[in-house]
């Protein structure tokens, strides 16, 4: 018995010091921070002279019913709650210390309004922090973030491997505090992380080939010396998520889009900004894929076999695994991670090719309002399908191992490509403007002139230019070629 004395006061001790320390240590953070609502705070809310620093938050006697000693009145609110087609996670009314956050930061309670010690010189918190009482527009809380979740929805981290910094509260679940820490504001906005490179987003959303993005790498800087969309850092790879997503208050809240659509945000850099390449030149064109005229209609679980017709940047881009190589025979870089359709027909998650992801839209039977056609066929998928007779070699090479009239770099077994044809015009002949069929100013999105029509016409290089990118003009055009071509085109035009 008089063993264990002196140690039980060791341990105790010990407690107590640790006890003692902590709150010392939250009170050096918070008194540098807005959240200091004393008369000598930093921020603009201020109380009287009276007022101490954490009883604006806690008290040691006669607390609210809950937890963390809460002395602030609580919400009584029901709240809109995030929506979207890709949500897994069961949302809920906020509990824990995600309700104890917006007692303030929901805006319809005053700073003041103490269960001890009220505070009557402050009122209800205004400005860019005020979540209000809809929650659609930012991040969601109070949900279990468990394996059960991760099940459901494989981007998103292991809950048993988040960083020590991303704390889940004691009954599993994700809250305010599991990214921001109220008493320091040692990285901006309180975050319980550096930001840096999505810093904080990346420790639960692990999407594939992110890290290898071209969004999440580029150097990119503003080309007109405004700040870049995002948390200000100076280039696109250190705002990371945030160049396109907003925690809070987004514009777009389904998905926590900075833009009030899919397309603004792209054009926030894509429209001259930041992005090499001016797409709202393209766009402008008279033949354009219109995504102007198709809003929130894409979706990203929607099925191509039945959605609507539609076309926006995310129906042909993944912005989380775009990259910037090209390889031959594959998708390219910037269609990685997109959906598309084969050509039997069926439904692709992850395009292979490049035709997969034009046919999404062009495998339908609708009528084409620019191309004039005899056989009124305007399902490219039956047009490209290699059992067919004759087609041009996308889905397979050719079938005749004798062509001739080829221009240098191309030969019977080369594969070319949908934007081989269809392209910007400004890529011919040297590239000074964006590449893919943006927009051109030769119908339907051709990389050069083709009559179209069906109308007589005098042949020239200029108005067959397309056919000439890749066939020799005068070898099909010489009387000894043996092909019709000089038939048909020159002398019957």
């Amino acid at each position: 018995m008089n063993r264990e004395r002196p140690y039980r006061r060791r341990v105790l001790g010990a407690i107590s010091a640790i006890a003692l320390a902590w709150p010392l240590t939250a009170l050096a953070g918070i008194e540098r921070t807005p959240h200091n609502l004393t008369a000598t705070g930093p921020g603009q809310f201020r109380g009287g002279p009276s007022a101490s620093l954490c009883t604006f938050c806690h008290v040691p006697h006669n607390a609210k019913a809950t937890r963390a000693l809460w002395n602030h009145e609580l919400p009584a609110q029901t709240y809109t709650l995030y929506q979207s087609s890709t949500l897994e996670a069961q949302l809920q009314q906020p509990t824990g210390s995600s309700r104890l956050c917006l007692s303030c930061h929901d805006g319809t309670i005053a700073l003041g309004a103490l269960a001890q010690h009220p505070e009557p010189l402050l009122g209800r918190l205004t400005g860019t922090t005020v979540v209000g009482t809809d929650l659609s527009d930012d991040h969601p809380i109070s949900f279990l973030y468990d394996q059960a979740l991760l099940a459901r929805r494989p981007g998103l981290a292991d809950p048993a491997t988040l960083p020590r910094q991303v704390k889940l509260d004691d009954t599993g679940q994700m809250q305010c505090t599991s990214c921001h820490d109220p008493h320091t504001d040692r990285y901006p906005k309180f975050m319980v992380m550096d930001g840096t490179y999505s810093g904080l987003c990346i420790a639960c959303h692990r999407l594939p080939l992110w890290q290898e993005s071209v969004h999440a790498t580029i150097p990119g800087t503003s080309r007109i010396g405004q700040p870049l969309p995002g948390l200000g850092f100076g280039t696109v790879a250190e705002n990371g998520c945030s160049s396109c997503h907003q925690s809070h208050n987004a514009a777009h809240p389904i998905r926590l889009l900075r833009g009030v659509s899919e397309g603004a945000t792209c054009m926030a850099c894509h429209g001259g900004q930041v992005a090499q390449k001016d797409l709202r030149s393209d766009f402008a064109k008279p033949s354009a894929h219109r995504i102007d005229a198709y809003v929130g209609i894409h979706d990203p679980a929607e099925n191509p076999l039945s959605m609507p017709l539609h076309v926006e940047c995310v129906d042909c881009h993944n912005p989380h695994e775009a990259r910037a190589d090209r390889i031959i025979g594959q998708v390219p870089g910037p269609l990685t991670g997109v959906s598309g359709v084969d050509i039997t027909g069926g439904f692709r998650s992850n395009a292979n090719f490049e035709y997969e992801v034009c046919l999404k839209c062009h495998a339908s039977e609708s009528p084409s309002p620019v191309v004039f056609r005899v056989d009124d066929i305007t399902n490219v998928r039956l047009k490209i399908n290699p059992s067919n007779v004759s087609f041009h070699p996308i889905a397979a090479s050719g079938k005749n191992p004798m062509i001739r009239g080829l221009l240098p770099g191309w030969t019977a077994a080369s594969l070319i490509t949908c934007t081989n044809c269809h392209n910007s015009d400004t890529m011919a002949p040297v590239s000074t403007g964006s590449a893919g069929p943006h927009g051109s100013i030769y119908r339907p999105i051709l990389l050069r002139e083709y009559r179209i029509d069906g109308s007589p016409s005098s042949e020239s290089f200029q108005l067959y230019a397309l056919c000439y990118n890749c066939h020799d003009r005068t070898v099909l055009l010489s009387d000894a070629s043996g092909f019709p071509h000089k038939l048909h085109v020159q002398d019957q035009q």
